[in-house]
């Protein structure tokens, strides 16, 4: 392994040793919901429509809002994963920081199915590191 490779490699398992104390005020729990553009949601509109509705694109980024109205950031899940579900009924499991209303997401459901897991991401990060 050269060295720049070696130092990837160590950086990233660093990283996920380190991330679990970032989130250590969290607490663990599931949330259902849709999955919704912030914008739209902040601004009150009811967006995208549907899949093919241009606002998807520019959406920043996406929430889980729940039935009451609550909604929850997703802090290590893609822009890309989220716009693919968009306007999906979602379940994700992770650390809720309710200060923040977010949730270091563990993973993410959609129909029943896991369609995104941490410990996958994880585990693909470090093969492609090694590679």
């Amino acid at each position: 392994m050269n060295k720049a490779k070696k130092y990837c490699f160590i950086l990233g398992v660093l990283v996920l040793l380190l991330v679990p104390a970032l989130v250590a005020n969290a607490e663990m729990m599931t949330i259902t919901g849709k999955l919704t553009g912030l914008s739209c949601l902040i601004q009150g509109y009811i967006c995208p429509i549907d899949k093919a509705d241009p606002m998807i694109n520019l959406e920043r980024d996406f929430v889980v809002q729940t039935a009451s109205g609550e909604y929850y950031f997703l802090t290590n899940i893609s822009l890309g994963l989220k716009g693919r579900h968009a306007l999906e009924v979602v379940e994700a499991t992770g650390d809720v920081n309710p200060k923040y209303k977010s949730m270091y997401v563990k993973s993410l459901k959609v129909g029943g199915k896991v369609v995104w897991d941490q410990e996958s991401e994880n585990k693909m990060k470090l093969e492609i590191m090694i590679l």
